[in-house]
């Protein structure tokens, strides 16, 4: 599986990170070590709750095809399952030996109704991933004539 540890998680100094352990203190499974390559997160199995990058970085992929690497400490990845309510969107494999930690999440509305600041934490964190989506989607556009005017008919 690539796991090659399993500890409750140690206080960290990651912002929200770090506020989001001691609020969800009852929902932390533990923290996880992968090694480079493990899968994380499989795209399409079934999954509450969500990681926060605590170390090391990982490969975001959809349908095989890496889309992004996600590297600074306190990033929040696997809440799309959750907010809606359906499998996971994407794999997620280390590209570093990664520390993570896992929060379980049987109700997402009554967490954020309960912490507002994580909720403000996954919002900025969709909204930036949206933005460069979009700017992505913007390049391939320039330089492929991805769209055309016969598609706006």
């Amino acid at each position: 599986m690539g796991i090659l540890s399993r500890t409750q998680p140690a206080a960290s100094h990651y912002g929200v990170a770090a506020r989001s352990k001691i609020l969800f203190a009852r929902n932390v499974k533990d923290q996880l070590e992968f090694r480079p390559g493990a899968t994380i997160i499989k795209q399409g199995d079934a999954g509450p709750g969500f990681f926060v990058l605590e170390k090391g970085s990982v490969e975001v992929f959809k349908d095989e095809l890496m889309l992004s690497v996600l590297m600074f400490p306190g990033t929040v990845f696997g809440e799309l399952s959750d907010i809606l309510d359906k499998p996971r969107t994407c794999t997620i494999k280390a590209r570093t030996p990664t520390v993570v930690t896992k929060y379980e999440v049987q109700d997402m509305e009554s967490i954020i109704k309960e912490h507002p600041e994580i909720a403000l934490k996954i919002f900025k964190t969709l909204a930036n991933r949206l933005d460069r989506t979009t700017q992505k989607l913007a390049d391939l556009s320039r330089s492929t004539m991805f769209w055309s005017e016969e598609d706006e008919s």
